[in-house]
């Protein structure tokens, strides 16, 4: 059985493996503070936001005894700054559907990913890409 942390753990791990963007562009929820500093988006680049949301358990199988499967969804917000455009922000929406969907490790499957254009957003130009995950 693999539990919610190691979910988490397995998928921030995964996150990590991207390299279609500095690594300093990519805010994680909760971030830690960083030599005394909160995460500030950069001037003039793309940036990302990762929350991986769970959204439950249900059973799936009852045998001695029942047996469960949690869900999620691992949220990429992608944001650009107005005005320069949306190729750059959907070429970069692909990159991360390619990495994290229907990527699987031990209990941990990632399913469909799907890209989202959401529009302006307090100064930027917003992307999702919603990728849903279930641990068997």
């Amino acid at each position: 059985m693999m539990t919610n942390t190691e979910a988490l753990q397995a998928i921030l791990s995964r996150v990590g493996t991207f390299t279609g963007m500095k690594k300093t562009n990519i805010q994680l929820a909760n971030n830690q503070i960083v030599k005394g500093k909160p995460f500030e988006p950069p001037k003039g680049e793309i940036w990302v936001k990762i929350t991986v949301k769970n959204a439950g358990s249900f059973i799936s199988g009852i045998g001695n005894k029942p047996c469960t499967r949690t869900t999620g969804i691992v949220f990429i917000q992608l944001f650009a700054p107005l005005n320069s455009g949306t190729n750059d922000l959907s070429l970069l929406a692909d990159k991360w559907s390619d990495h994290l969907q229907f990527y699987s490790v031990n209990r941990l499957e990632m399913l469909e990913a799907n890209i989202l254009d959401t529009g302006e957003n307090n100064g930027y130009y917003q992307y999702n890409v919603n990728v849903a995950y279930r641990v068997n």
